[in-house]
C-alpha cells in the first residue's frame, strides 16, 4: 500500500514537472524566434511578415512607453499588455518556423528541454503502469481476504447493529440485571460512564464478533460439504463414463445368442 502511494506521488510530481518543462519550452521557443528575427532570418517568406509585425509592435511599445512614463492609466496598461502578448505570439510563431528549418545550432536549448520532457514522460508512464499494477495486486489481496470471510463480516455488521440498537434502548434494564445502576450514587462496576460504554459499545462488539465467528465456522462447514458432494459426483461421472465402452460388447453377445 505504501509503495503504491509513493508511486502515485512520484507520478503526480512528474506531471507538475512536465507543466514546468512545457512553460520553459515555450519561453525557449519564443527566445529562438526573437533571435531568428533579430539575426535577419525574416527577410523572406513567412518570417518576413513576422519580422515586420514584430518591428511594428516594438515601435508601438516604445512610443507608448515614452509618452506615458509613470502616469499610465489602466486602459493604457491594458494596451501595453496586449502588445506584449502580441509580440510574444509573433516570437513563438517565428521560433516554431525556425525549428522546422534546417538546424543551425540556435535551437539547441529547445531540443535539450524536449529531451528532458521525453525522459520525464517516459518515467511518468512507467510509474503509472507500476501504479496500476500495484493497485490491482492490492485489490486482489483485499478480495482474496474478504471473499472467504464475506458471510462472517456481513453477520458481524448485522449483529453489531442489532445488538447496539437493543442495548441503546435497554441500557438501564441490562445494567439492572447485572446489579449495576445508571445513577451516580448507585452500584457500579467502574463508574456510571464506563459501565454505560461497556454495555452500549463493548457488549454489542462482543456479540458481533461471536456471531461472526459462528458464521465463519458454519460457512466453512457448508463449503466443505459442498466440495465433498461435488467430488463424489465427479467420481461417479468418471466411473460411469469408464463403464460405457462395455455396453456395445454386451449388445453384440445378446445378438449372437438370438
Amino acid at each position: 500500500m505504501i509503495e503504491h502511494l509513493v508511486t502515485r506521488f512520484e507520478a503526480a510530481r512528474l506531471d507538475l514537472q512536465q507543466r514546468e518543462l512545457r512553460r520553459r519550452e515555450e519561453a525557449a521557443i519564443a527566445r529562438l524566434g526573437e533571435k531568428t528575427l533579430a539575426d535577419g532570418g525574416g527577410r523572406s517568406g513567412r518570417l518576413a511578415s513576422l519580422s515586420t509585425d514584430a518591428a511594428a509592435a516594438r515601435g508601438r511599445l516604445q512610443t507608448m512607453a515614452a509618452g506615458n512614463g509613470k502616469s499610465a492609466s489602466a486602459a493604457q496598461r491594458q494596451r501595453v499588455e496586449a502588445l506584449e502578448l502580441r509580440l510574444h505570439q509573433i516570437h513563438l510563431t517565428a521560433g516554431r518556423l525556425a525549428l522546422a528549418m534546417p538546424p543551425t545550432g540556435a535551437e539547441s536549448e529547445v531540443l535539450a528541454i524536449r529531451a528532458v520532457m521525453a525522459d520525464a514522460a517516459s518515467e511518468r508512464d512507467r510509474l503509472r503502469g507500476e501504479g496500476h499494477r500495484l493497485a490491482e495486486e492490492t485489490w486482489d489481496r483485499i478480495r482474496s481476504w474478504v471473499a472467504p470471510r464475506g458471510p462472517a463480516l456481513t453477520t458481524m455488521v448485522v449483529a453489531w447493529w442489532i445488538a447496539r440498537s437493543y442495548t441503546g434502548s435497554h441500557t438501564e434494564a441490562i445494567m439492572s440485571s447485572l446489579g449495576l445502576s445508571l445513577k451516580r450514587h448507585g452500584p457500579h462496576l467502574v463508574s456510571a460512564t464506563t459501565d454505560t460504554v461497556l454495555v452500549r459499545v463493548v457488549l454489542p462488539l462482543a456479540v458481533a464478533l461471536l456471531c461472526a465467528y459462528l458464521a465463519h465456522r458454519l460457512a466453512a462447514r457448508v463449503r466443505t460439504a459442498v466440495d465433498t458432494v461435488r467430488e463424489r459426483s465427479n467420481h461417479a461421472r468418471e466411473a460411469g463414463s469408464a463403464r460405457q465402452p462395455a455396453a456395445p460388447r454386451v449388445e453384440r453377445v445378446a445378438q449372437k445368442q438370438r
